[in-house]
């Protein structure tokens, strides 16, 4: 469930209805518990993530210098300038994202072909929708924004698809889009329209019966505003409605509905101004091919309406006529309004109040909120909120038929689609589920989620002996325990947002969840079973934290000018919060512990309209904390610092990263941290908000591409860096890694694996390989021309050498050789057929010490 940003009046967290147990509590029933709601200023949900990532000079989040930077990494990629290790997606497959467009493909009459979307994770389809279990899979992971929030089919051609990106609720990790993407071959390959670009949030987008395409928008930076009409598919657009136009008092426009008779409406108002009203739209297909068009809308808002967060509309499918209008107050948030128009808006009546969609003081109808009338039955309806509900006498009674006491789905639902009068889909904060009995007194529902990996990860972390072992904590999605090999699924261990977990590489029994605002709980059984430790309720929504493994201790991010820590973890918890009187009122925004010296932390501390500063605290443990500081001159006030870290064969050489556009965004020290120097390089101007040194010995670039270097967790994904070289450093994207958020990038020695967390896409691993002395050799001159794998052959093209034999060597990514041959020089061919997909190095060596080496995949 989404949490809002926490200010000064925040409504206390009830903690106490709490009760973790082996395996975790149901997720709805955590959720419930620990909802929490910000009920001031309500656009204050998006401060973390904006203050992170804004670029300083603009007091704005620069939409097109994130295509860019994508364009960059996209052009890297096709031109061969990267690499493309043997990355593993480990899910989880039985839990998925928050999504909000779900798209039932016309053209398969079967109803098996479905497309689904996340509001962070991009398009995924299925083609055996109706089959247990379902399988998804991504149609394109790599797409310039995953952040996608509605889909369209053409009504005149079903093999033109639109997808519209960004979520414009202002809940506080919404992604900010990059407009309307269109797919001409029934969704295979996907483009963004050059004239949405500067579409930051898409909130609804539908045609009308003339297939003239509609988008509502909510828009901070750019003027494209309100909602926007096209005649020719999307090359070109008009606004039909909504500020600037005319007397309108709002440009964001939220809800579009078409009408079987071809009347179009459109919902304005998110968050409005105080005292402005939310209101209903209609223009009528009586006004023929000018349907829609600016001057022939009429509003239809019930009279009399206060000031309300949302409006969501739905239309009776089997009657033109019957309108459903909900309402999310402003007071509260709660749905307690439901109209009901018999006339397509000339005049509504007030209906039952669907309590099931609420949670009380804690309900947030400005961000979940959905309606969907039954295709043969204008009375029968279904409310999406905090859970789903029905009516079946025209919405003046309401039954919940899905909570935590009840067959139900995930809480917070977004997505509603009636296939027919006893199936129905749904899109909520859990994923995909669907009911094939909803013609039934109580519907049933079934979870549709394997595949759909769209999981929004804060952090994770691994087990020091378990290899398949990991801890993660996800956004609505609770903290996760993985324990399988493979791409797998995971089980829920503490319920609510999940935060940064940690594991004790010392003793793997003790084990640390985190919740929102520094909720903490640990596990003593090797994550068994968790019980709470820290009730804080303090610091940033998700608080950056590291854990101290030889001392047991737990460091975080706290309230302006302090930092978070429990000592003795693993015993008899204590919590303090002491003040780093060297940072004035700069928030930690980053911890990491420094192994290499008893007791010692790392604090990155921004914001206070100061310069960052990185603060060494040499008795981080102790009730007086003696630190010393260094201030990032080469960076603007306010600029934030995303992550520490420390090379582990180096005490004295720092990486610090910051997530700001329009900024340096990696820095190194080499001398302790006296001082500081930019390794930006060729870096695009992206947010990065995570760093990980691996060993010199150890190749991020495939065997025989050099040892040793950097990776980075960025906004398009995982890069790395074989050679720092100051501002000339060389940094380069994974071709085969997808185009997300990636929050966390860790490394784990004993096996050389490499755990990210992404923020729309799960997790993955990769095992590296280790340089064995002879694979760093360039290749020699016009000894091999190339190495390539397809159709189960490893064909190799012999260059003009004068060499007579070759050795042919093939490695798997851990070194491992699986063949040997020695042959005469020439063009040759090996068959692939016996071993399985994956990556493997081809070494071939000459009798005059010549030497190639390739990574293929097959």
């Amino acid at each position: 469930m989404k949490s809002l940003f926490r200010s000064g009046t925040a409504v206390a967290l009830c903690l106490a209805l709490f009760s973790c147990t082996p395996g975790g509590r149901t997720p709805e029933a955590e959720e419930e518990a620990a909802e929490r709601l910000e009920a001031d200023g309500m656009e204050l949900a998006v401060r973390q993530q904006f203050r992170a990532t804004r670029d300083l000079s603009l007091n704005d989040v620069p939409t097109q210098r994130l295509l860019q930077a994508q364009q960059v990494r996209d052009l890297m990629i096709a031109t061969g300038r990267t690499a493309a290790i043997s990355w593993q997606e480990r899910g989880p497959t039985n839990i998925g994202g928050r999504s909000r467009a779900v798209l039932v493909d016309r053209r398969d009459a079967t109803g098996n072909t479905v497309f689904a979307s996340s509001v962070s994770g991009g398009i995924f389809k299925t083609t055996n929708f109706n089959s247990t279990p379902v399988t998804w899979a991504p149609v394109n992971d790599k797409m310039t924004n995953l952040a996608i929030t509605a889909m369209w089919q053409s009504r005149t051609n079903p093999d033109v698809m639109y997808a519209g990106t960004g979520e414009g609720w202002f809940n506080i990790d919404a992604v900010r889009g990059a407009g309307i993407f269109k797919s001409t071959d029934g969704g295979n390959t996907w483009n963004q329209i050059p004239s949405t670009a500067t579409f930051e949030y898409v909130q609804d987008l539908v045609s009308d019966n003339n297939d003239n395409l509609y988008v509502s928008l909510r828009n901070n930076s750019s003027d494209k505003r309100g909602v926007q009409r096209s005649t020719d598919g999307g090359n070109t657009w008009t606004q039909v409605l909504g500020a600037p136009l005319g007397t309108f008092t709002t440009g964001r426009a939220a809800d579009l509905e078409v009408a079987s008779n071809g009347d179009v409406y459109a919902t304005l108002g998110i968050f409005p101004d105080a005292g402005v009203a939310v209101s209903v739209w209609k223009s009528a297909a009586t006004n023929g091919a000018n349907t829609g068009t600016a001057g022939t809308w009429t509003e239809v808002t019930p009279p009399g309406l206060a000031a309300m967060y949302r409006a969501e509309l739905a239309i009776a499918p089997s009657n033109p006529q019957r309108l459903y209008l909900a309402l999310a107050n402003q007071s509260d948030a709660q749905v307690s309004t439901i109209y009901r128009s018999d006339n397509g808006g000339t005049t509504w009546t007030a209906t039952g109040v669907p309590t099931g969609m609420n949670n009380g003081a804690n309900s947030q109808g400005w961000y979940n909120l959905i309606l969907a009338v039954d295709p043969t039955n204008p009375d029968i309806l279904v409310g999406g909120g905090l859970h789903l509900t029905r009516s079946l006498n025209g919405g003046s009674s309401w039954t919940t038929i899905s909570s935590s006491s009840v067959t139900g789905t995930h809480v917070d639902q977004h997505e509603l689609i009636y296939v027919s009068n006893s199936r129905l889909i749904v899109g909520n904060d859990g994923g995909i589920y669907v009911s094939d009995n909803m013609n039934a007194t109580t519907p049933t529902f079934a979870n549709k989620n394997n595949g759909f990996n769209v999981t929004q990860f804060y952090g994770a972390d691994f087990h020091p002996t378990i290899p398949n072992f990991f801890l993660a904590g996800a956004q609505d999605n609770n903290t996760l325990r993985f324990t399988n090999a493979g791409l797998s699924t995971a089980t829920p261990v503490i319920g609510g947002d999940g935060g940064v977990p940690h594991i004790d590489q010392n003793d793997g029994n003790l084990q640390i969840g985190a919740y929102v605002y520094n909720n903490y709980y640990r596990s003593l059984n090797g994550g068994t079973s968790f019980s709470n430790i820290a009730s804080a309720n303090t610091g940033q929504f998700i608080n950056p934290s590291d854990f101290d493994d030889a001392a047991n201790v737990l460091y975080a991010g706290e309230d302006a000018g302090k930092f978070f820590r429990i000592t003795d973890v693993g015993g008899t918890p204590a919590t303090a919060s002491p003040r780093l009187n060297i940072i004035g009122n700069r928030e930690v925004t980053a911890v990491r512990v420094d192994h290499s010296a008893a007791n010692t932390v790392w604090f990155g501390t921004s914001f206070a309209s100061l310069q960052p500063m990185i603060v060494k605290a040499t008795n981080a443990n102790a009730a007086a904390v003696a630190s010393v500081s260094t201030t990032l001159t080469a960076v603007p006030a306010n600029a934030n610092v995303s992550s520490i870290e420390i090379d582990p064969a180096n005490a004295n050489r720092i990486i610090v990263t910051l997530s700001n556009y329009g900024i340096i965004s990696v820095l190194q020290s080499t001398d302790g941290g006296a001082t500081f120097n930019s390794i930006e390089g060729n870096l695009p101007d992206m947010p990065v908000y995570w760093s990980c040194v691996v060993p010199a010995n150890i190749e991020l670039n495939g065997p025989g591409n050099g040892a040793g270097g950097i990776l980075l967790g960025t906004e398009t994904g995982v890069w790395y860096a074989t050679n720092v070289n100051g501002t000339s450093t060389n940094w380069q994207p994974y071709a085969n890694f997808p185009n997300v958020r990636t929050d966390m990038v860790k490394y784990r020695a004993s096996d050389r694996t490499v755990l990210v967390a992404t923020h729309g896409r799960g997790l993955w691993t990769a095992v590296l390989t280790q340089a064995t002395g002879t694979s760093n050799v360039t290749a020699t001159r016009d000894f091999i021309k190339y190495v390539s794998a397809a159709n189960n052959r490893l064909t190799i093209a012999a260059g003009n050498a004068t060499t007579r034999r070759m050795t042919v060597e093939v490695f798997d990514t851990r070194g491992a050789l699986l063949h040997r041959e020695t042959r005469a020089y020439g063009n040759a061919t090996l068959p692939l057929s016996a071993w399985s997909h994956g990556a493997y190095i081809v070494r071939i060596t000459g009798d005059k010490k010549e030497v190639y080496v390739k990574q293929i995949v097959k």
